[in-house]
């Protein structure tokens, strides 16, 4: 009897061992990668490689990457390419990665929010059938909340079990793992924009879906990864590189936890048990107040508007003519004014409601206003890329917002367009932000990054003196500023200038040097490529600015 129960005891143990070490079947696995950022940073499918390589050094492991900063799985399927690289091949597994905000984010004057998951489940219930098709299994990367915002792990936790539970799918719980170890200090797993990974996000990420898919530990895997470093678009680089060394306590922490969580999930089917999270936003509404005519609206409105945190207040200009109405609407910032067309603009059921078109970020926005008490309160609703966005307005016939008088503003902008014209750019604008600073009764400079937003403006419209301008006046306001060293100089070189770009470059370094700036190795990197004579096209132009 006694050595039947050890017997059983060490059946159970072999069993679980069994269980537990799941060397692949064939010779060869291949995995398909199809995501954005979340996915390409730190090069992690190439992470999810070399893992394999050496826990199995005797199988073969081919994955491919297609990817492209802030894609939605809704895009990847309508432009077509992660559809034919799904076809191309017999891939094991297909891995996908829904944007951050579940591929339609919602922002309610400048808080982003989650939208519906209607695109999100349409498009990867589209790429299921066809990964099934092949004969491949699909497996939802559940990506992970930004740092500021913790406490919406839960919707991303719900909208990825709930689509791979109706598909039976494999779910990759590379959210629930991060959410777990976001609390540890020692361990950053956000890179500093607070939402992509770290190096060690990205060893999460490959070290969890490495789990997942072959029901094995990390643990034990070397701290040092070499591999192909990939692009945002998954193209590989010629040559293997050292990918990531990492402290060895904190990666055994990350493999011990990716296990935990992945074998838990498991043992229960795979899937979980959730409550439905709930709502954390409302939609403005407009409640109609008083009657609305040409006679009371007609004329100039002074306002405020969460539309672009840039801006500090607008003029909403109404006519009636005999052949309808007619709007103007300009947004201010200390020294320029935004036009925005006005499409459309009509009086219904006591609304007022206009249409803009928004070139600059290239959408339309349609707004209700409703009068109330001699002030128009509105909400305007607009849908650009993946965002739906809701702003609230507020205007008067006062014409002092935030305690600048925007008539004068007005005025001085006027003024400093004439003026740029007539002098040199940096004293013009120094005149006019001295004159702004009195308007406003404090000393004002405007920020780095809003001129260098400007200069990219001025870059992208063909406006190329502009654009020199005001990156010359940016140094003026911000002489040790390397970052605008680099713009200023890839500016030159873009133009032709390589020889002034060259002593741009040069001047940044010394300043680098001077004062350590962590971007030296970047502006000598620039400098040693224009001294190798590489061609013009091979030194990317400086990135968008935010909000632009």
């Amino acid at each position: 009897m006694h050595f039947i129960k050890m017997l059983s005891r060490v059946t159970l143990i072999f069993s679980f061992v069994i269980s537990c070490s799941h060397v692949p079947d064939s010779a060869k696995t291949r995995i398909l990668f199809i995501g954005n950022s979340y996915t390409y940073y730190n090069s992690s499918p190439e992470l999810l490689k070399s893992m394999v390589k050496e826990k199995f050094p005797n199988h073969e492991i081919e994955i491919k990457l297609v990817s492209q900063g802030g894609m939605t799985l809704k895009r990847h399927w309508e432009e077509g390419h992660a559809l034919e690289t799904i076809k191309s091949k017999d891939w094991d597994y297909v891995v996908l990665q829904e944007q951050s905000k579940l591929g339609m984010g919602l922002i309610i004057d400048n808080d982003i929010y989650f939208g519906n998951t209607d695109n999100f489940f349409e498009y990867a219930r589209k790429f299921n059938t066809e990964i099934k098709n092949i004969g491949a299994k699909t497996v939802f990367f559940m990506t992970w909340s930004t740092k500021n915002k913790p406490n919406e792990q839960v919707i991303l936790t719900h909208a990825y079990n709930q689509i791979a539970s109706e598909l039976d799918a494999i779910l990759a719980p590379v959210g629930l793992v991060w959410d777990k170890l976001r609390v540890n200090n020692s361990l950053s797993l956000y890179d500093p924009d607070g939402s992509h990974p770290s190096e060690y996000g990205s060893f999460l990420v490959a070290s969890t879906i490495f789990s997942t898919i072959f029901k094995e530990s990390t643990e034990g895997l070397s701290n040092k990864i070499s591999g192909f470093r990939l692009s945002s678009r998954g193209e590989p680089s010629e040559e293997e590189e050292i990918l990531l060394q990492l402290n060895q306590k904190n990666i055994e922490f990350i493999q011990k936890s990716s296990w935990n969580v992945v074998s838990k999930l498991a043992k229960k089917g795979g899937y979980l048990k959730l409550n439905e999270p709930t709502t954390t936003y409302s939609i403005p509404e407009i409640i109609i107040g008083d009657e609305i005519n040409s006679e009371k609206i007609d004329g100039r409105w002074y306002g405020t508007s969460t539309y672009n945190n840039v801006y500090l207040g607008l003029i909403l200009d109404i006519t009636s003519q005999s052949t309808g109405m007619e709007a103007e609407i300009s947004f201010f910032t200390p020294d320029r004014t935004d036009m925005l067309k006005v499409k459309k603009v009509v009086v219904e059921d006591d609304l007022l409601k206009v249409i803009i078109s928004d070139s600059i970020r290239n959408m339309n926005s349609k707004i209700r206003f409703t009068l109330k008490n001699g002030v128009l309160e509105g909400v305007s609703e607009s849908f650009g890329g993946n965002i739906k966005n809701y702003k609230n307005w507020n205007l008067s016939r006062d014409n002092i917002k935030g305690g600048v008088d925007l008539e004068q503003l007005l005025n001085m902008i006027s003024d400093f367009n004439v003026d740029i014209k007539n002098r040199n750019y940096i004293e013009a604008s120094l005149r006019h932000y001295n004159k702004y600073s009195k308007l406003v009764g404090e000393e004002y400079k405007p920020s780095e990054n809003y001129l260098n937003a400007q200069a990219y403006n001025y870059f992208q419209s063909g406006e190329n003196e502009l654009g020199m301008d005001v990156l010359s006046l940016v140094l003026e306001f911000y002489p040790n500023s390397i970052n605008t060293y680099i713009s200023y100089g890839e500016a030159l070189n873009r133009l032709g200038k390589q020889k002034e770009a060259i002593d741009i470059f040069k001047k940044g370094i010394e300043i680098a040097l001077k004062n350590e700036d962590p971007l030296l190795p970047v502006i000598q990197s620039n400098l040693d490529d224009l001294n190798e004579n590489k061609a013009l096209d091979e030194i990317p132009p400086p990135p968008p600015p935010p909000n632009r």
